[in-house]
């Protein structure tokens, strides 16, 4: 029986120890290149650029923003402007009021995916998310059923 239960773990990676593998890399000593200004900013105008094409102006989203955020982060579109603007040397764009300005641009995750991939890791939506919950479990359930064939052969009632 330990020919079926090699048969089904073969030679497929473990989906688990691949991420705890890129876990661990997050805290190596080996430092990563991080410098992501310009690519994060250009993501950000990316994100401003493809509302507009949506109707969605920078004062739009400077309103949308503020719809989100507690009144004592008011922002305004001089803020927004600085924020993007590659001149502005210390002007950076503040990472609290990411969330909103997503919102605010209709979804666009540019500026975020910029984030996360310096890392080496990846958004996904909630559909790709519950996709892959739906592997893990599919994944689960078939060694279950796995383990109950051997388990019951074993007792020599399968």
């Amino acid at each position: 029986m330990e020919k079926e239960d090699k048969k089904f773990s073969g030679n497929q990676p473990d989906l688990f120890q691949q991420l705890e593998g890129r876990q661990a890399a997050l805290y190596d000593d080996n430092a990563p290149d991080l410098d992501i200004e310009f690519e994060f900013i250009g993501a950000v105008k990316y994100a401003i650029r493809e509302a507009k094409k949506h109707g969605v102006s920078r004062d739009r989203i400077v309103d949308r923003m503020n719809q989100c955020l507690p009144t004592d982060k008011h922002i305004t579109k001089r803020q927004l402007d600085s924020w993007t603007a590659n001149s502005k040397e210390y002007h950076k764009f503040p990472a609290e009021y990411l969330p909103a300005f997503v919102w605010a641009v209709r979804g666009v995750i540019s500026a975020i995916e910029v984030l996360t991939r310096a890392l080496g890791l990846h958004v996904i939506d909630e559909t790709e998310y519950l996709a892959t919950e739906l592997g893990k479990t599919v994944t689960r359930k078939a060694a279950l059923a796995v383990q109950e064939r051997i388990l019951k052969t074993k007792l020599g009632t399968g």
